[in-house]
């Protein structure tokens, strides 16, 4: 077994540096431009010390880096499979194609760490571990280690069980303070803090219940492409009724002290408002891959917010509207369209990753790239646009004019099996659907609405049914149909509607 270990500091002479943490052996890949450090975070309660286990970026020299010259600090933080290594490598990735385009922007200038969220699969790889004492005791070092995926909603750790206070929030407050201490990082601009799929849960639950740190730099959270959200008020775009508790954390804010948490319990207690006012002073980057129509949900709660996660975002971004009032403030929000799938390297490397990640205020001039991602997908979703493309339209939108002047209304949303059909009549279903064979069959059925669902279905109907049919962004109706394939026919519970005039509802 090879053991990766850090260069004491003291043999360096940089004891201002955070590698303050206990050397954890370990089994953790080498990778290029990075080291594994280990760093210092304080127990909440202040009962003893704990070590973070990370992976933090070298200089061009490949040593250390030397925190006078750090413009940009960026935070990378891991997925599911809880793979450090793999995001530290993406991060350097990206960094070199920004690289590529302003020399300026490279590994002396910016600081990557990609912190490690371990839990008890990672015994042996991550930390070691002895065998044969009571249960729990086995870890035996300092080192933070969380219960399955707790991590991800700020949840207290698991291990050392000597200390098991520290919510994984608790050590993003430290590593942003960290950054932004004047007399460590005299020269930083920015702290871009970054989350891709469960790290992007990770980031939007903190974004709401995180306290404002009053830190000298600006702080921007890089939400890519969750799974799933925590909705900030008990409402929720689709129906409850399949699921009696929505709204327990992570879902929601009830429970919320029993996943366990003990960080943003204060806030909590206060109500929604106070959630959704702490997480709209707080700059927000969304980032939404486009081909991402994926579903990895492990609650009935996520289903209440949308399909996918696609349908997730949109729902989301619809119910709190991204704001740039003063894109020179600490409050900017953006929202990038990126035609990616869900691949976290992608979204990186793409111009408008390599934007957020390195080039907005890398000078400290507070300037920022304009929304990327024309046309857009649902009104108000680019709250920085770009005024030279803003009034692309949407080439998505079926502008054509069918049989009795039936003309697109949009997608909705057909909530079966909990609720009415949104169309109580299925007309047919068949490999030959087209949306003009749907709506002269309605037609000639005495309807006045067609709907095509899942590609081959014929819905019709007189009034939309009111508890199943909900107005969709677009982009969630997507299969062809097989009768016209340059057409689309809905998609699975999602109608394409056509009627003359907007749906009445019954």
């Amino acid at each position: 077994m090879r053991f990766i270990t850090t260069l004491l500091p003291l043999a360096l002479g940089v004891t201002a540096q955070q590698y303050a943490g206990d050397i954890i052996s370990a089994n953790l890949p080498t990778i290029a431009g990075a080291e594994v450090a280990f760093f210092k975070i304080p127990d909440p309660t202040g009962a003893s010390n704990l070590t973070l286990i990370n992976y933090y970026s070298h200089g061009t020299n490949g040593g250390r880096i030397v925190e006078s010259n750090i413009k940009r600090a960026v935070i990378s933080l891991h997925g599911l499979l809880r793979d450090p290594n793999n995001y530290m490598t993406d991060t350097l990735n990206a960094l070199a194609q920004a690289k590529a385009s302003d020399a300026n922007i490279n590994a002396d200038s910016v600081a990557v760490l990609a912190p490690y969220f371990p839990n008890g699969n990672d015994k042996y790889y991550a930390y070691p571990w002895t065998d044969g004492l009571r249960a729990g005791r086995g870890s035996q070092t300092s080192a933070l280690v969380w219960s399955g995926s707790q991590w991800s909603a700020g949840g207290n750790n698991q291990y050392p069980y000597t200390s098991t206070n520290t919510s994984s929030y608790f050590v993003l407050d430290t590593l942003i303070q960290y950054f932004a201490d004047e007399t460590l990082f005299p020269n930083l601009n920015q702290i871009v803090l970054v989350g891709h799929s469960l790290g992007g849960q990770m980031l939007q639950r903190y974004a709401a219940v995180g306290p404002d740190l009053n830190v000298r730099v600006p702080v921007t959270y890089w939400i890519g492409n969750p799974d799933s959200y925590a909705w900030l008020n008990e409402d929720r775009p689709l129906s409850t009724a399949a699921c009696p508790d929505y709204d327990e954390y992570r879902s929601g804010y009830s429970n919320y002290s029993d996943y366990p948490m003990t960080y943003g319990v204060d806030l909590v207690n206060q109500g929604r408002e106070a959630i959704q006012a702490n997480y709209q002073n707080k700059q927000i980057a969304y980032a939404r891959a486009l081909l991402d129509h994926g579903d990895h949900s492990s609650d009935c709660g996520a289903n209440t917010t949308g399909a996918d996660r696609h349908e997730r975002f949109f729902f989301f971004i619809q119910s709190w509207r991204p704001s740039c009032d003063d894109p020179a403030s600490d409050n900017c929000d953006t929202v990038d369209l990126i035609n990616v799938s869900h691949d976290n390297g992608q979204m990186f490397n793409s111009p408008a990753g390599l934007a957020r990640l390195f080039t907005d205020n890398f000078y400290g001039a507070r300037n920022r790239a304009y929304d990327f991602g024309y046309p857009r997908a649902q009104a108000g979703d680019d709250p920085y646009p770009d005024p030279a493309q803003e009034s692309v339209p949407n080439a998505g939108i079926n502008y054509n004019v069918y049989a009795g002047g039936m003309t697109y209304q949009g997608c909705w949303t057909n909530q079966q099996p909990v609720t009415p059909a949104a169309l109580p009549t299925l007309l047919y279903d068949n490999a030959g659907n087209s949306i003009e064979g749907c709506v002269n069959g309605c037609l000639g059925a005495g309807f006045s609405i067609a709907g095509v669902q899942n590609a081959t279905q014929c819905f019709c109907g007189s009034a939309l049914n009111a508890q199943s049919a909900v107005l969709v962004v677009d982009t969630s109706c997507r299969l062809a149909c097989p009768g016209n394939t340059a057409q689309i026919c809905g998609s699975i519970n999602r109608l394409s509607v056509f009627s003359a005039q907007y749906p009445t509802f019954a």
